[in-house]
């Protein structure tokens, strides 16, 4: 790939807690802001991206395709790309990859998120990332792993709460000036340290915020970056890996696999020593400590000294030698996981075109560094852009911008638009496969089963059929192993999976247990018990207490929890066994559901839409550009990416002129039984309209109908979802 490839616009929302703004309305803002910005117009777009994290936070499956009209996809090139919280730095990987190749001269890049659906709280989401048989049964949060983390980071590299402290509030003040800013605040490390304690070592505002937001910014080649009145800012060298998601079998203290990316973005860019090539810096910090974390990857240091010594000197600070997230970060601006990784892109790109306002670095700036990291402890990205030194030709509104200028609708309270609820029910019945099957039928019988891998000389924990650093090849040799071992690092939570508290007085003591008989670290994840949660420490010795034989059932909770071993000493007894023979009929399944529910705003178009149902009404938006009605109401025209004003722009359409276009008999509910009374679902189109409503045919027993057949609209008694949507014939 030898085409150059430069960021030449940008556009964002505001980041918000929650939007009134519908997902695609979202992404339609940031895309018309990043044209604007680039002067140029949806049909210089030759291909389309985008990132967007876990369809759980939505709620909508398949949200690539949910989002195509707002990204500016329609017709055009299009994909979706996703690998957690590194998403956002991935999606000018993705772009960079269709420019660089020469496939397509210009490439629309966008990163989305919409977290605030997701009911009681956005972190209940992450439970469905967890492994379904020895993970989410003991509910587990992202709170909780990233406290385990944290608490592993500061024991190897000796930092202190207050130490950690101190960065958030450092970042956190950063953001003062960014127009985007969620909560940008002037807080000590006092504030921070005194604010609540969710899973020790982690406090509320050791954390990011959960956001709504978009970013989108627009990549094009060398030669049509010359051409345009701006000051191109190019992709120097990017680098992606993810590691497996067997998290617990990795010191969770430094991420090797950012160190890995980075390696491939700094060999791709000429960078030879990053703390001398690299002028600022922009990692992902959905917590502080990861701040750190994350730059001693990105400075390939893993003994952590020449962290602690910029840190220690003051040099971390905007005005330091390595400014350390400009931006104000996912910790000031805020975290709508894929947006969040492109805000520190478009960092990067105003920082070194001389757009920042008053963020700007009072220095000459050659090179900066985005990374983002996600999923489970195992996803690293990095991109590194560079300048030519120049400043913008002329005079960019980024410069000046201020929160009011930018789009987006903060709302405090879902119930203040109208909204919808809904709760999927998602059932599953998971095949365990044999090995996790001979894990769980040794856990029946009070015992921990390995996998031994002859070629790394490793134990497995759980038990896996295959290497998956060895060529993939077959692991056959299973072992009892003893159920002792050490604590490797811990937590004490106070919340539970969906972030909501737990009763006064009752904590959660969740570790990492390194097995004994087996690698430093190889463990897994389970709860403490019997222990004074004051008295838990990293390096004490562990032994499993088991439910009695006869409550035991093949499931990791057959295992109650760890306690204290004291000083005595485990035999160290492993024994071969054979694996559990299984075939279809026979292997053991994991049921369980998704326990996850919805709020979701109806959006700009949407409330219209609903406002106007209440009344009996119908109205559509008129878009001039095409000199169209519209149905349902619209914010914006996927076409020409003209942004609209359902209520400025409305027209009234007469409810009693639809007329059948097409229909379906529903039978059966969203589970598969049948229903008590057969549905009859519509789609309804108006004379003189784009578009078409889907709702509901109200029949008397002796009506007939047909596609083709009138209808009218039936003023609804209450609005609370697409059911209400519903006609009559004529």
């Amino acid at each position: 790939m030898s085409n150059r490839v430069a960021v030449i616009g940008v556009g964002m929302t505001k980041f918000m807690r929650r939007a009134k703004e519908a997902p695609g309305e979202l992404a339609a803002q940031a895309v018309r802001m990043a044209l604007e910005d680039a002067g140029l117009s949806i049909d210089d777009i030759d291909a389309v991206t985008l990132g967007t994290a876990p369809d759980a936070f939505d709620g909508v499956h398949m949200k690539g395709e949910h989002l195509i009209a707002g990204a500016g996809g329609a017709n055009k090139p299009y994909m979706r790309h996703f690998i957690g919280g590194a998403t956002g730095v991935m999606s000018p990987i993705h772009g960079w990859m269709h420019v660089a190749s020469g496939k397509y001269n210009s490439c629309m890049v966008v990163a989305e998120e919409k977290m605030s659906p997701c009911t009681p709280h956005p972190a209940g989401a992450f439970i469905t990332i967890f492994d379904r048989v020895t993970e989410q049964p003991l509910e587990l949060t992202l709170i909780h792993i990233f406290a385990l983390e944290m608490a592993r980071f500061m024991h190897v590299y000796g930092y202190s709460e207050r130490d950690l402290a101190e960065i958030s509030a450092m970042i956190k003040r950063n953001a003062l000036n960014h127009p985007a800013a969620q909560i940008a605040v002037d807080i000590t490390a006092d504030d921070v340290l005194n604010s609540p304690v969710l899973s020790s070592p982690v406090k509320r505002l050791d954390i990011s915020p959960t956001s709504d937001a978009a970013v989108a910014i627009i990549m094009v080649n060398e030669r049509i970056a010359r051409t345009l009145k701006k000051a191109p800012v190019f992709i120097e060298g990017v680098g992606f890996r993810l590691e497996t998601a067997y998290w617990c079998a990795r010191d969770l203290c430094y991420p090797d696999y950012v160190a890995m990316a980075a390696r491939d973005a700094y060999k791709m860019a000429g960078v030879v020593d990053p703390a001398r090539d690299i002028d600022f810096f922009e990692p992902y910090d959905p917590f502080d400590y990861k701040a750190l974390h994350h730059l001693n990857a990105l400075l390939l240091d893993k003994s952590g000294r020449t962290v602690k010594d910029l840190f220690e000197s003051g040099n971390l600070h905007r005005d330091g030698s390595h400014p350390l997230c400009p931006s104000g970060g996912a910790l000031g601006v805020g975290n709508p996981i894929a947006a969040t990784g492109l805000m520190k892109i478009a960092e990067l790109y105003f920082q070194l075109s001389g757009q920042a306002g008053k963020r700007q670095l009072q220095r000459r700036l050659r090179r900066g560094v985005a990374q983002a990291w996600g999923d489970l402890m195992q996803a690293g990205t990095v991109v590194v852009m560079g300048s030519d030194g120049a400043s913008p030709v002329t005079k960019s509104r980024w410069n000046d911008m201020k929160p009011e200028d930018l789009p987006g609708t903060p709302i405090k309270s879902v119930d203040d638009v109208p909204n919808i609820s809904d709760a999927p029910d998602l059932r599953y019945a998971w095949d365990n496969g044999f090995a996790i099957s001979t894990y769980l039928d040794g856990l029946k019988k009070g015992k921990i089963r390995g996998s031994f891998d002859s070629r790394t000389n490793r134990m497995m924990v759980p038990a896996r059929p295959f290497s998956e650093i060895a060529d993939l090849a077959p692991v056959t040799n299973y072992f009892n192993i003893p159920d002792t071992g050490v604590v490797k690092t811990f937590t004490i939570s106070h919340v539970n999976w969906d972030s909501s508290p737990l009763p006064k007085g009752k904590v959660n003591i969740f570790a990492v247990i390194a097995l004994d008989g087996i690698v430093e670290d190889m463990g897994l994840v389970h709860k403490l018990g019997d222990i004074d949660p004051k008295k838990v420490k990293i390096g004490m010795r562990v032994k499993a207490v088991w439910k009695s034989e006869s409550k035991r059932t093949g499931d990791i909770l057959d295992i109650k929890y760890f306690a204290p071993l004291g000083r005595k000493k485990a035999k160290l007894n492993i024994e071969q066994i054979k694996p559990v023979e299984v075939d279809v009929l026979s292997m053991s399944q994991k049921l369980g559901k998704i326990p996850l529910s919805y709020r979701y705003t109806a959006g700009v178009g949407g409330s219209k839409f609903y406002t106007d149902l209440a009344n009996g009404e119908i109205n559509g938006t008129y878009c001039a550009e095409r000199d169209e009605v519209m149905i349902p109401p619209a914010m914006f025209d996927e076409e020409s990416f003209t942004m609209l004003d359902p209520e400025k722009d409305a027209r009234t359409i007469n409810p009693g002129s639809g007329y059948i276009r097409s229909f379906t008999v529903v039978c059966e509910d969203r589970q598969g039984d049948l229903l008590d009374k057969k549905k009859v679902l519509v789609q309804v189109e108006f004379p003189d309209v784009a578009g078409s409503i889907f709702g509901l045919l109200q029949l008397k027993d002796d009506d007939v109908f047909e596609e083709g057949s009138a209808v009218k609209l039936v003023k609804p008694k209450k609005i609370d979802g697409p059911d209400k949507v519903v006609f009559k014939l004529k």
